[in-house]
């Protein structure tokens, strides 16, 4: 018997200053959650480093309807990217420190 009320998850992604990153945190999400309804949201702040057009890559390998770019066009914080969906969701957060 199949479950029709499979749960879909949005996995938030905010990001500032992480192109190096976002295409191996992408893949690592792909990769982990095969057999799992989800779409990603990244949520760009306002990064001057170029990350929106690495997303609009990452959406043509994956698919612009599972991943999803939320920019922002100044910094405007994490709470921001919180409300960037209203469906069960997980948070991913990139940080780097010197």
């Amino acid at each position: 018997m199949e479950n029709n009320n499979k749960k879909k998850y949005s996995i938030l992604v905010p990001t500032f200053n992480e192109r190096l990153n976002i295409a191996l945190i992408v893949y690592l999400i792909v990769k982990h959650l095969k057999d799992v309804d989800f779409e990603v949201i990244i949520i760009d702040d306002g990064s001057p480093d170029g990350i929106q057009d690495i997303v609009k890559q990452l959406q043509r390998v994956y698919g612009g309807d599972r991943f999803l770019l939320r920019p922002i066009s100044r910094k405007l914080g994490l709470g921001t990217a919180l409300c960037a969906s209203s469906c069960n969701w997980f948070l991913c957060i990139i940080e780097n420190h010197p």
